[in-house]
């Protein structure tokens, strides 16, 4: 639910603009004459620009856990390149011959060092599956390289009590943890909770649950420009209380444009009820 409207979405409707380009320019070449090889390069060179976008598009997932938003958005970007290069060669263009795309394109931001560890793994799994069934070449040497893009750190709170920065990146998606404000103290620390929330003070209710910091961050990303779009799980409590501030101050600075309000999660089998928010500059 949340992929689509965030990647794929945007970058194709870019791809369906590019390729009317490309479109457009073929004809002008397929008709000979003076300037058709002018017309040649410019549509080779619309789509090698595109190729470029995707190959230089980021998505940070500030909690990614184990992996799965950043495979299920690495998976998305390598099926738009691939649909983008059966376009091209359909339009008369000499498609690329590798996948440009890879694990160089998601972040993450994981506290638990062996969730961070395997959501590395699980990236390049996903990396290998998707080249092999496609029958593209993959790497052998080593297959796993290191992927120090997933950091193992806290993303709302330092150390030093300080706010951390994230990465700059196009969309930020994820879930981040589900924690009550009435549990917080129980499961993160007295001493913490107390930091956290003066840190946010202004910006996050005191009342409102862990998970409000994290949308609080991605709207504060899309203000200073290190992002565009943002698409996040939370649990349903987000419409209401001291939760709802936090999409109070989205909509001040930016635009919600797709949401879900209530629907079934199933989580290391929990069952709760969530909201999913996409918001930011489209």
């Amino acid at each position: 639910l949340l992929i689509e409207p965030v990647i794929v979405r945007p970058l194709l409707a870019r791809w369906d603009a590019v390729k009317a380009v490309i479109a457009d320019e073929m004809e002008k070449y397929a008709k000979g004459g003076r300037g058709s090889q002018s017309s040649l390069k410019s549509a080779q060179s619309a789509f090698l620009g595109f190729v470029e976008d995707l190959k230089s598009f980021r998505v940070l997932d500030a909690a990614c856990g184990s992996g799965n938003f950043l495979y299920l958005a690495l998976r998305a970007l390598k099926d738009l390149e691939h649909r983008a290069n059966l376009d091209a060669e359909a339009l008369g263009l000499h498609r690329q011959l590798g996948i440009e795309t890879n694990p160089a394109n998601v972040l993450g931001i994981e506290l638990n060092p062996y969730a961070a560890e395997l959501a590395r793994v699980t990236v390049w799994i996903g990396e290998i599956q998707w080249m092999l069934s496609r029958g593209y070449q993959i790497r052998r040497d080593p297959i796993l390289a290191k992927l120090d893009n997933i950091e193992c750190r806290d993303a709302v709170l330092q150390p030093d009590g300080t706010e951390p920065q994230w990465p700059a990146a196009d969309v930020i998606v994820g879930n981040p943890p589900f924690i009550g404000d009435k549990k917080m103290r129980a499961e993160l620390g007295v001493d913490y909770v107390a930091t956290l929330r003066r840190l946010y003070d202004g910006r996050v209710l005191g009342g409102a649950d862990f998970v409000t910091y994290w949308f609080e961050k991605a709207r504060a990303q899309i203000e200073d420009g290190r992002t565009r779009l943002a698409g996040l799980v939370a649990t349903n409590s987000i419409r209401g209380g001291a939760n709802r501030r936090v999409l109070d101050r989205i909509c001040a600075t930016t635009r919600i444009f797709e949401a879900w309000s209530d629907e079934d999660w199933i989580n290391e089998g929990a069952a709760v009820r969530v909201s999913l928010v996409c918001f930011g500059d489209q």
